[in-house]
C-alpha cells in the first residue's frame, strides 16, 4: 500500500508541484482537527492526525525520491555539455592563451583559494565558450563537493571587475571538475577578452598538509604565450620543491621561491610558449611533516 500511495504522489507531484502537496497536507490536518472537534472523540482526532502525518511523510519521500531522480539527470546533462564541448575544442580550436596568472593560498588544514586570471585572443567568429579543469591532488570524498565554490567575473579593460559570467560545472570519475565558462557574446577575432576565476575548495591540498608530495601543474590544449603559477603556502611552512614534466624538452621554464608580506613561502613558477598538451609544474613537500596514513 506505501508503494502504491508513493507512487500516487510522486505523479501528482509532477503534475501539480510540491506547493501543491503541502497546500493539501495542510487542509487534511485542518480537516482532521475540525472533524475532531465536531465528533468530540480523541480516538478520532488521533487517527485522523496519523493519517495527515502519514501522507506528509509519504509525500516527503516522493518528494526527497523526484528530486534525487532530477539532480542525477542534471548531472548527466552537464557531463553530456561537458564532452561536446570537449569534442569542439579539440576539432576547432577558437582562442589562444595570451595570459594565464594563477595563484593558489593553502590554509592551515589544507583548504585552498585559488584565483586564475586569465587574457584570451579570438582566433574564430564562433568563440562562445572556454572549458577549464580544475583537479585535487588525491580522491577526495564526493561529499566535499557540495561544498566547492566558483564565481566566474569579466574583467575590463582598466582590470576592474565586469558582470559574472554564466558557468556549466560537471565532476569526473577522477574527482575534477570541469567549467565551462559561456561568454554573454562571442569576442570579435583577434580581439581579447578577459576574466578572473575565484575557486574555494575545501581540504583541496589536504596529503600536502599532512606531509605527501602533492604536484601543481599546467596543462593546455591551446596554445600559451606566457603562464604563471604561485602556490602560498600556510605560515610558517616550507617546502622542498622539484619540476615536474618534460622540462627539458624547453628552456622556457623558471622556479623560483619568495616570502609574501604576511610571511607565507611562495612557490612560483612561469612558462612561455608552452607546447599544447605538455603538462609541466612543481611537486612539493613541505619540511618536517611525516607521511601519515591516506586522509579520510
Amino acid at each position: 500500500m506505501l508503494r502504491e500511495m508513493v507512487l500516487f504522489l510522486e505523479e501528482f507531484l509532477r503534475g501539480h508541484g510540491p506547493p501543491a502537496v503541502a497546500r493539501a497536507a495542510v487542509g487534511l490536518m485542518s480537516f482532521a482537527v475540525v472533524l475532531g472537534a465536531v465528533l468530540g472523540s480523541t480516538a478520532i482526532k488521533a487517527g485522523a492526525l496519523v493519517t495527515a502525518v502519514l501522507v506528509i511523510v509519504t509525500a516527503g519521500i516522493a518528494l526527497l525520491a523526484r528530486l534525487g531522480a532530477q539532480r542525477r539527470e542534471l548531472e548527466a546533462h552537464k557531463g553530456l555539455v561537458a564532452h561536446y564541448c570537449k569534442l569542439l575544442d579539440q576539432t576547432w580550436p577558437s582562442y589562444q592563451v595570451v595570459d594565464w596568472d594563477k595563484t593558489a593560498v593553502i590554509g592551515e588544514r589544507g583548504d585552498a583559494h585559488v584565483q586564475v586570471k586569465i587574457r584570451l585572443r579570438a582566433t574564430h567568429r564562433d568563440f562562445w565558450f572556454v572549458r577549464l579543469r580544475f583537479g585535487c591532488g588525491w580522491p577526495q570524498p564526493s561529499h566535499y563537493r557540495s561544498r566547492v565554490r566558483m564565481t566566474v567575473r569579466n574583467l575590463l579593460v582598466d582590470g576592474s571587475p565586469g558582470t559574472t559570467l554564466r558557468t556549466t560545472v560537471s565532476w569526473l570519475r577522477d574527482g575534477a571538475m570541469t567549467a565551462i565558462v559561456h561568454f554573454h557574446t562571442p569576442p570579435a577575432v583577434n580581439s581579447e577578452v578577459s576574466f578572473v576565476v575565484d575557486l574555494t575548495w575545501p581540504r583541496m591540498c589536504a596529503p600536502l598538509l599532512e606531509g605527501s608530495p602533492d604536484e601543481f601543474a599546467l596543462l593546455f590544449w591551446q596554445p600559451v604565450h606566457r603562464a604563471t603559477y604561485r602556490v602560498l603556502l600556510p605560515k610558517g611552512t616550507e617546502a622542498y620543491v622539484e619540476p615536474i614534466g618534460k622540462t627539458e624538452a624547453f628552456n622556457r621554464f623558471r622556479v623560483r621561491r619568495k616570502t609574501d608580506g604576511e610571511g607565507r613561502e611562495a612557490v612560483v613558477f612561469r612558462l612561455t610558449e608552452l607546447p599544447i598538451r605538455h603538462r609541466a609544474g612543481v611537486r612539493l613537500q613541505l619540511k618536517g611533516r611525516r607521511r601519515p596514513s591516506p586522509v579520510p
